[in-house]
């Protein structure tokens, strides 16, 4: 069976002043391998009102034992765990916007969103 690639973006709320946004894309390689790469972008506002700025971004490799993760995670979207692990990366990357954490560290708890997924939510098909 062929590789098709996939791009979907992902996106949460957290409060009317912080959204964070999670790009997850399937790349096929020429070999008919698969890669899945996660972008993560934290955007906050002063007030709910005005434009939201992008504080940190990130690309972080997905684990190759998450793969069907992310697959379901592209394919269902973000389930319960994901979304609050979402929330703890977003923290983190704050953290690492203010030197308090590692870029290390905000990368681990950005790719955590694909691992923590609940093996009762959906999978892929």
């Amino acid at each position: 069976m062929a590789c098709t690639p996939v791009s979907v973006s992902l996106e949460v709320n957290p409060s009317a002043l912080r959204k964070i946004i999670f790009e997850l894309d399937k790349i096929c390689n020429n070999n008919n391998t698969v890669e899945w790469k996660l972008h993560f972008d934290l955007q906050e506002r002063s007030d709910p009102n005005g434009t939201f700025t992008s504080l940190v971004k990130l690309d972080v490799d997905v684990n190759k034992d998450d793969h069907a993760n992310a697959a379901a995670t592209a394919e269902h979207g973000l389930d319960e765990n994901q979304r609050a692990q979402a929330i703890v990366a977003g923290d983190t990357a704050k953290d690492f916007s203010q030197n308090l954490a590692s870029e290390q560290d905000a990368k681990d708890d950005a790719g955590a969103v694909v691992s923590v997924r609940s093996p009762d939510s959906p999978s892929a098909n």
